[in-house]
């Protein structure tokens, strides 16, 4: 079953839990849970988040549910080979549905980087533009006081 990643979708516009709650007109502690997965998004705000995020569908933003898997408690019955398979594959499925959480921040994260590499290298141009007017500037100071010695004014 699919359902919608709104931190992401929240994230990626730099609103907050609370800005978003407020535009949908629902409390901050239903949001929280929508975004866990402990409730499900009115079919009615749907259109809300589309025309808020300025988006004409939301299908870049579904992501698989993972229906949380509970460890059960240790008994004596299970064997405990059981057990720690069971425990393996639920740190399995918790690892997998991580990457998942986060292969949209891995996107925004690079686009930040690139972001800020182009704008390190238009400083990195100014730097050294702004070097070499420093350095003409010297070599102008340098050739008017040559001047002034040379005609024995005084500075």
């Amino acid at each position: 079953m699919k359902k919608i990643d709104f931190v992401r979708l929240r994230k990626r516009a730099g609103m907050s839990q609370r800005e978003l709650a407020d535009l949908l007109q629902v409390r901050p502690s239903f949001l929280s849970a929508i975004e866990n997965g402990k409730s499900r998004m009115p079919e009615e705000k749907l259109d809300k988040i589309k025309e808020i995020f300025e988006l004409d569908s939301l299908d870049d933003y579904m992501v698989e549910e993972h229906l949380e898997q509970t460890v059960p408690p240790h008994t004596h019955a299970m064997d405990q080979n059981d057990t720690l398979a069971q425990l393996l594959n639920h740190f399995h499925d918790l690892a997998h549905q991580r990457e998942r959480e986060h292969s949209g921040q891995d996107a925004d994260t690079a686009a930040r980087i690139e972001f800020l590499t182009k704008r390190n290298d238009r400083l990195s141009e100014r730097v050294d533009d702004l070097r070499d007017e420093v350095d003409s500037l010297r070599e102008e100071n340098l050739r008017l006081k040559e001047l002034l010695i040379k005609n024995g004014i005084e500075y």
